[in-house]
């Protein structure tokens, strides 16, 4: 572990004032440290950005719905609607998932198959008692064990990374931050390591993380905590 110094930020490698990031209730990203930032789905509707607020948490109770919808006529595991309702629960790390600081170095990876498994299960049991919330299905993994807000927020990321991404785009067009097309079907922003990785960036406002999230971002730009740095590399594009 590496003792942090100086971290880049997103106002600093973009020569955007951290003014206009917090006014715009975002968070200012670091691009140099392995910070985690954990969307809290619950926060989605309580969001004072109105893309989250309104298209974004439509689009997280849509997705959970066709879950809900698949597991309630599934017969057994391992039958066509489990299998649907399992390619729902995609907990893949989303590779754009630097949610705010511009990627954690992961290109995307899964987690094991028998977390989703049982996080299906649980979700099962509940819908087979009467439950239809998809709010309260999309939680369900916090019940099972190795299964931490990590998890739930790559799961979050994944569902609403359109809206993210829209979000993003828009502030950075306004603020005349460079974008270049990617795969999610928005342009977003980018920084290049000097190993020639080219990362996207995806900003998240700053109303759906959990409050260690920012609080763990001030500790850092106070300096003296310990954190993972694997993007010592940054360079200029």
């Amino acid at each position: 572990m590496a003792l942090v110094r100086n971290p880049i930020l997103f106002s600093t490698y973009f020569d955007v004032p951290a003014q206009t990031i917090t006014a715009a209730g975002l968070i200012d990203p670091f691009l140099d440290v392995d910070v985690p930032l954990f969307i809290d789905p619950v926060l989605l509707e309580k969001s004072s950005n109105t893309t989250i607020a309104t298209l974004a948490i439509n689009r997280f109770r849509r997705h959970f719905e066709v879950l809900v919808r698949m597991l309630a006529i599934s017969r057994a595991e391992n039958d066509a609607a489990w299998k649907g309702a399992c390619r729902q629960l995609d907990l893949s790390e989303p590779p754009e998932n630097g949610l705010g600081y511009g990627g954690s170095g992961r290109s995307g990876s899964s987690r094991p198959q028998d977390i989703c498994e049982a996080i299906l299960r649980t979700s099962k049991e509940i819908i087979a008692l009467g439950a239809r919330d998809p709010e309260m299905i999309s939680l369900m993994g916090f019940f099972e064990e190795d299964v931490g807000p990590d998890t739930i927020s790559d799961l979050t990321t994944t569902v609403i990374m359109d809206d993210l991404a829209a979000i993003t785009e828009a502030f950075c067009q306004a603020n005349g931050v460079p974008l270049f097309e990617t795969d999610t079907g928005h342009k977003l922003p980018r920084f290049k390591t000097l190993s020639g990785r080219i990362i996207p960036i995806v900003l998240v406002p700053e109303d759906i993380v959990g409050l260690a999230t920012v609080l763990c971002r001030y500790v850092i730009l106070l300096g003296g905590f310990s954190l993972e740095s694997e993007r010592a590399d940054v360079a200029e594009i």
